[in-house]
């Protein structure tokens, strides 16, 4: 076979790896399923995203639809310079003027003649709730006071999915609202008010593009809307000139055709864009490492289809070779098998993963909130995808075509093809690789790049690939005490490690990859967990009683907490109630709050001047002074601040001297508690901040006072301190806000105890369940005490279920794909060894030996496979540990870090379910009869 040109012999290795991939149809649907699927999530993922992912415009015209713009008031009237034009929420500054509020006359006044407005408020989150009639009881929705005869709610974007406009005492509601209360066009809203309930018939459903899960009722019914907002309408289009005018009125403009084309800046002034293009270095980190991870899954993945399916071709690429053929002649037959491959892999992924897209948008919708403006694909994103797919196939070839082209031809034709041992090079090279990925991955750490992390992950998970021969063939040593079926398949495990290895890595790269997210996600979890604000401990159960009806009237708390008592009676034994004192700063501690204003009392623990943290008097305008205090910050015994623990006291914390709720909040007992409660008695307070003490043993607070109106807060300067007789707590106990309060020093910091809450601790000698729990949040989260007072019954959990869920769901996929790929991979090779099994069978072995040898077989795969799949994912997740941590550890006060909490019930799914399920498999499916036809050679 004589080739003359390079694109030729290029052609023609194409047409025999077509030609082979249409001969054996099922390994070659096998290779591009495995190459494709997880290219295929990763397609989904990128079109997804870019479908959801809206422009500034498109924002701006789902909210605002057809009208021309949308103004707020921004100021009291004053008027405002405004930078920015492309989002809701515009950067601005106010101008020394009288204050003066403007109204909807005054906006018209500064539109043209004709104009049309409407209020109007975008943010339906944070408009009035009402109580409303369930299926279940009683529910809470939101309202919105619109006139939705008024065209200028249509041409928002509103769209009416069933029904038509309300009018009268007629309502309208979301269809999320109409899903939850179960209501349809011509249904009864029952809506509960004070002590009686009014009824309002349903005339439409509608649906918000941009709040597609919005529970809303809309109609004349309710108030309008309270934040001074309109859509707007003028005649012609909205002009530059419109826009300043309504800016000197104190109103913000947010309109379609500004978005691209916004007036000129203010005078001394630039345009700006809301839009950040930094891109977060550690973030970009954190996805190379997560793509490296995919890329190596993938090739690992695959591998093992390639190197099979070259063993099985030994004979006809010896044919090949004895006519001629060199052996970068058979490497390209075997790469082009790859290259195929992978281009089929790729379109079918890009194919597949906008039909997937397209089926499943309705949902997206859902799940993400908003409408989107049209299934975008993300071009670039699919390009790249193509050529992973391509060198993610050449890749996974590669291996099996060094190994074809190295094949002894005599023994191939012969058909005794000599299995090729491991040796002590590969081991020396596969432990030379770790150590070098270890080393690449202390440098990527230290330096923070990309790179060298990606360097660590693949040289570390190859050097196991590499060592994986030279252990199996230590491994097979230990079989030889063992009994004939599991003895045989160590025995060939170690004998054909050309093709155990192959396997055993396609379980590696999936294990590697799944522990290396569900250890992520199990440390995110946990440092979110860190993070909340933790009162009292784990697993304590609670009592709320609520009032906000009449507040001028004493409710019933008496009569209500009976009622609850004989509820909890009903299922638990030995019932107690504990009170728990509280005390909250939002009275203002006496000071006087103006009109339309409140007011909130803070008191701040002050360390002494000499227990002061340096680094907030250090020198911090540049980011190497940044970094430079920081690291002395770190350095210092005094700088142990959390971002998390600002040690605030206000009144989320009780304040009692109840030796019962001390305990449970401190978790203090025996001589400790004992000084804890004197204390408190004595009016003095329990900090957790031990630099905070003075030497007199008592802790100096701060007074802050900040007055809230709508347009935000803003806090009133003056210094006023108390000093209090403390003790120390320690800082695991006490929890946030780490300060606790006797009723005395509440007292003299001018806290009030709140009217419209109780708050009781619940004991019971019963051992509270699942069930239990969901009993008991069953019959409560209603009003007791004929109607005027709400119960709510809650258990303390500080956990992330949604993490637990989703690292077992990641776990199970990567085992259901752990288990196809040792299924896949075993097969294959029992398959090779049709001629051990006849001579079994010759020499009268029983027929169940076939089905234990495989079942052996599979075992030793899999446990070899997911033992180093996890050693290679706990490296994966300590370089992307470092990543998250890097930008954590530049700043003060600290941040909890990503720390080395193991995912238990992975590993164990991992290391002895996928094992486990496997033998299992095969004892089910693999046939037990031996074939008894005579061997060939």
């Amino acid at each position: 076979m004589t080739v003359r040109y390079p694109w030729a012999a290029s052609r023609l290795a194409l047409r025999i790896a077509r030609r082979e991939a249409m001969r054996y149809k099922g390994r070659s649907a096998l290779s591009i399923a495995l190459l494709g699927l997880p290219l295929l999530g990763v397609a989904v993922a990128a079109s997804a995203y870019d479908t959801m992912q809206l422009s500034p415009e498109e924002i701006t015209r789902q909210h605002v639809g057809e009208n021309d713009a949308y103004v707020e008031v921004a100021s009291d009237g004053t008027p405002v310079s405004q930078y920015t034009w492309d989002a809701r929420w515009p950067v601005y500054e106010t101008e020394e003027a009288e204050a003066v509020a403007a109204s909807e006359a005054d906006l018209l006044a500064a539109l043209p003649e004709g104009s049309h407005v409407a209020p109007y408020n975008p943010d339906t989150s944070g408009e009035t709730q009402i109580d409303v009639e369930t299926p279940d009881g009683l529910g809470t929705i939101r309202s919105l006071g619109y006139d939705l005869t008024d065209d200028a709610y249509e041409a928002s974007g509103m769209a009416y999915l069933e029904g038509g406009i309300p009018s009268g005492d007629e309502v309208a509601l979301s269809a999320a609202a109409a899903d939850y209360l179960e209501l349809g066009v011509g249904d009864d809203l029952v809506v509960d008010q004070d002590e009686t309930t009014v009824t309002y018939k349903v005339s439409g459903i509608v649906e918000f593009p941009w709040d597609l899960n919005g529970q809303i009722a809309i109609g004349t019914v309710f108030p309008e809307p309270t934040n001074n907002g309109w859509l707007v309408d003028v005649p012609g289009a909205i002009t530059h000139e419109h826009a300043m005018a309504v800016n000197e009125i104190g109103l913000t403009v947010w309109a379609p055709s500004f978005v691209n084309d916004p007036p000129p800046p203010p005078e001394g002034g630039s345009y700006q864009t809301s839009e950040s293009s930094a891109v977060d270095t550690e973030m970009l980190t954190v996805y190379g490492l997560i793509a490296a991870v995919v890329v190596m899954e993938v090739v690992l993945l695959s591998g093992p289809a390639f190197a099979i399916s070259a063993k099985r071709r030994t004979r006809e690429f010896a044919l090949m070779s004895a006519n001629g053929a060199t052996p970068a002649q058979i490497r390209g037959v075997v790469l082009a098998g790859g290259l195929l491959f992978g281009l089929i892999a790729a379109g079918l992924a890009v194919l597949l993963g906008i039909g997937v897209l397209a089926a499943g948008l309705p949902a997206l919708e859902r799940f993400v909130g908003h409408r989107s403006a049209g299934i975008q694909i993300m071009p670039w994103i699919q390009a790249v995808l193509a050529g992973v797919a391509i060198g993610t196939g050449l890749l996974s070839a590669l291996a099996a075509a060094v190994s074809a082209s190295r094949i002894n031809v005599v023994a191939a034709l012969t058909g005794r093809t000599p299995s090729r041992k491991g040796t002590k090079r590969w081991m020396a090279i596969g432990l030379a690789a770790i150590g070098l990925g270890i080393a690449a991955g202390f440098v990527g750490v230290t330096a923070g790049s990309l790179l060298p992390m990606v360097a660590a992950l693949v040289l570390t998970q190859m050097g196991l690939v590499a060592c994986t021969p030279t252990l199996l063939g230590l491994t097979a040593r230990l079989g030889r005490r063992l009994r004939l079926a599991p003895r045989m398949a160590m025995r060939e495990a170690g004998r054909n490690r050309g093709s155990a290895a192959p396997a055993i890595a396609a379980v590696l790269g999936v294990v590697a990859g799944g522990i290396a997210f569900s250890m992520t996600v199990t440390a995110n979890a946990v440092r979110n967990e860190e993070n909340q604000e933790h009162l009292l401990p784990q697993g304590a159960m609670t009592i709320t009683l609520q009032h906000f009806k009449n507040q001028e009237e004493t409710p019933d708390w008496e009569g209500a907490l009976e009622e609850t008592r004989r509820m909890l009676s009903a299922r638990l034994d030995d019932v107690e109630l504990t009170a728990v004192t509280r005390y909250s700063g939002w009275e203002g501690c006496g000071f006087e709050a103006g009109e339309g204003e409140t007011v909130e009392c803070l008191w701040t623990p002050v360390r002494p001047d000499e227990n002061a943290c340096p680094y907030w008097s250090a020198d911090t305008s540049t980011p190497e002074a940044e970094a430079a205090a920081v690291e002395a910050a770190r350095e210092d015994e005094r700088c142990d601040e959390r971002a998390d623990a600002v040690g605030i006291a206000d009144g989320t914390a009780p304040a009692t001297t109840d030796p019962k709720v001390v305990a449970a909040y401190t978790d203090l007992e025996g001589a400790e508690l004992d000084e804890a409660v004197a204390m408190l008695k004595g009016g003095g307070v329990l900090v957790a901040d031990p630099w905070a003490l003075t030497d007199q043993g008592t802790v100096v607070f701060r007074q802050e006072i900040t007055t809230w109106n709508e347009s935000g807060g803003s806090q009133i300067p003056q210094e006023t301190y108390l000093e209090l007789p403390a003790m120390v707590v320690d800082k695991g106990q006490l929890g946030h806000p780490q300060t606790f309060l006797s009723p005395a020093a509440a007292e003299r910091m001018g806290y009030t105890e709140p009217t419209y809450d109780r708050l009781y601790l619940l004991e019971t000698s019963t051992e509270v369940d699942t069930g239990d729990v969901e009993a008991l949040a069953a019959d409560f989260d209603r009003e007791v005490a004929g109607g005027e007072i709400f119960a709510h019954f809650a258990i303390t959990d500080y956990r992330d279920p949604f993490a637990s869920v989703l690292v077992l769901g990641v776990t199970g996929l990567c085992a259901l794909i752990a288990l196809g790929a040792t299924a896949v991979s075993t097969g294959l090779i029992i398959a090779e060894q049709r001629r051990d099994m006849t001579t079994l069978a010759a020499v009268g072995a029983a027929p169940g030996l076939r089905r234990r040898f495989a079942m052996w077989q599979i075992v030793v795969i899999a446990v070899f496979g997911t033992a180093l799949g996890t050693a290679a994912g706990t490296i994966g997740y300590a370089l992307i540990r470092s990543a998250l941590n890097s930008s954590l550890q530049k700043q003060y006060p600290f941040h909890t870090l990503y720390g080395w909490e193991l995912p238990w019930p992975s590993i164990g799914i991992t290391l002895l379910a996928v094992p486990i399920l496997a033998a299992i498999g095969a004892l089910l499916f693999t046939r037990a009869n031996l074939p008894s036809e005579r061997r060939l050679t």
